[in-house]
């Protein structure tokens, strides 16, 4: 394109965009271009006029400012309105200006009666609707649309001609999806879908809410993705996937799970039937069971096999195949048990005996395991007191480990018999004790005595007063301590010997 024509171009634009009056600046430009291109101001005058006079003024306006636009223009805002559609677009555009001018309706009346060529019943029902509706910004909104069906629908800086535009830009941004929520959770969206798409107003629910917002977008097209949080997921099978990865994940999901969020777009993707039944089972945990992370965990797995019934469940394994101990003497057994989870997922153990003898228990019988979440391993212990136990009787039994995907039995074999070698070694361990208090009282009754041997040579027994030492006080203490020494440790040796 040469210069020429590029000017040419540029004229019938600004012409077309000013429907025909150009701005002083306007000119002073054009004429700098012509000039260049060796043109005077009497060649660029008629190339003006050229240009204007190719132009069908007519088909613009109709084209612009609607068929039934008036002849003799009214000014609004700094811009010549000539039909109603003009009227909403300058409205629409001066948003704060046209807030004012929509308080009283005084000024709406008389441009609406004007504009529709005196038409009193088109200015009847537009004062109609715009007393219908006391909220402010909803007003702006619905006289807009109502005087132009074609402007676009605003949220923040950004307008959009259609909803699946908007929609396509949530989808995008989470922030710009509650942006639209909000806008929807007002009745803003719904005033220009009713006015601009009335073919998707059965979709529109009567209430707001954020469960009735997402009902309406996958009624739409069942195709449109989820967020879980801020997260944005195409299908379902990706959530599971993200939930076999990352533990964090879990708390957001269970809370699109307890407000019924994830439902609605499972069951827009034909998914009804396997959510009906999670629900049922998930009402009856409820019922039995008071909140806990425990139970949240616990349905969040059960949430993703119902999602997924071909994903793998969680698989635990235990350290020890049996366990036989055949000469249990006085000490209590503790036999360790560690109970590991072998895949991915959340799982309940339940742990018991499938007798009750007293003297044998477990030490933990309930516990869960996971690989995101808490200990993927757990150790109990297996215990036994043989002194509730009969000696020399063969007792046979199972530990039982059960979840809701396995049942683990562990063989067990006990049998108790007489302590030989326990009893003699207390019997000498007691013996040597016993030796060395007696011997350690009789160092101290020496120590008192004023005489050098271990004994007096003899008792006098007329003169027996006389033999009395004179720190008797310290035989007495001794003898006390002899006395009540045993009483003391008596305690202690219980405890030590668990008896």
């Amino acid at each position: 394109m040469d210069e020429l024509s590029a000017l040419r171009k540029e004229i019938r634009d600004l012409l077309v965009e000013r429907i025909g009056v150009l701005s002083d600046s306007d000119q002073v430009r054009l004429k700098q271009h012509a000039q260049h291109l060796g043109m005077d101001n009497r060649q660029f005058s008629f190339l003006l006029q050229e240009i204007h006079l190719s132009i069908n003024w007519s088909a613009l306006r109709d084209q612009q400012e609607g068929p039934d636009r008036v002849l003799r223009p009214i000014h609004i805002f700094g811009a010549e309105v000539r039909s109603l559609e003009k009227l909403g677009e300058v409205l629409f555009g001066n948003r704060v200006k046209a807030m004012k001018y929509l308080e009283d309706g005084v000024f709406l009346k008389e441009n609406v009666t004007y504009l529709s060529h005196q038409n009193v019943d088109l200015a009847m029902d537009m004062m109609e609707l715009h007393a219908g509706d006391q909220d402010a910004e909803r007003r702006f909104l619905r006289v807009c649309y109502q005087l132009n069906s074609r402007l676009p629908f605003r949220i923040g800086v950004a307008s959009f001609s259609t909803v699946v535009e908007i929609l396509e830009r949530g989808w995008i941004n989470h922030d710009f999806f509650l942006d639209i929520y909000r806008n929807f959770s007002i009745g803003h969206l719904q005033i220009w879908i009713y006015r601009l798409f009335p073919e998707l107003a059965s979709l529109l629910p009567s209430i707001n809410n954020f469960p009735n917002f997402l009902s309406f977008l996958y009624d739409l097209n069942s195709n449109y993705p989820f967020y879980v949080g801020k997260e944005l997921f195409l299908q379902p099978g990706d959530i599971v996937s993200k939930a076999r990865k990352a533990g964090a994940f879990w708390k957001p999901l269970l809370a699109s799970i307890d407000d019924n969020l994830l439902v609605i777009w499972l069951e827009r993707k034909g998914m009804g039937q396997l959510m009906s039944n999670f629900k049922i089972k998930t009402s009856a945990l409820r019922a039995v069971e008071k909140p806990s992370d425990d139970l949240s965990m616990y349905l969040v797995q059960k949430f993703l096999e119902a999602l997924e019934p071909e994903v793998e469940v969680p698989s635990i394994s235990v350290s020890v195949d049996k366990v036989s101990f055949l000469s249990i003497q006085a000490k209590p057994l503790l036999q360790p048990i560690v109970v590991s989870l072998q895949t991915k997922g959340y799982v309940r153990v339940t742990v018991g005996l499938d007798r009750d003898i007293p003297g044998i228990t477990v030490s933990k019988t309930r516990f869960s395991l996971s690989d995101l979440h808490g200990e993927a391993s757990v150790t109990l212990y297996f215990n036994v007191d043989p002194s509730k136990l009969i000696k020399n009787n063969l007792y046979t039994l199972s530990i039982i480990i059960h979840t809701d995907y396995q049942l683990i039995e562990i063989p067990v074999s006990l049998k108790t018999v007489f302590p030989v070698w326990g009893f003699a070694l207390s019997l000498l361990k007691y013996g040597l004790l016993g030796a060395i208090f007696f011997g350690m009282i009789r160092l101290l009754v020496a120590a008192a005595s004023p005489q050098s041997g271990w004994l007096l040579p003899e008792l006098a027994w007329d003169h027996i007063v006389a033999q009395v030492p004179i720190n008797h006080a310290a035989y007495i203490f001794i003898f006390i301590l002899a006395v009540v020494a045993p009483f003391l440790i008596w305690p202690r040796i219980k405890k030590i010997e668990q008896l």
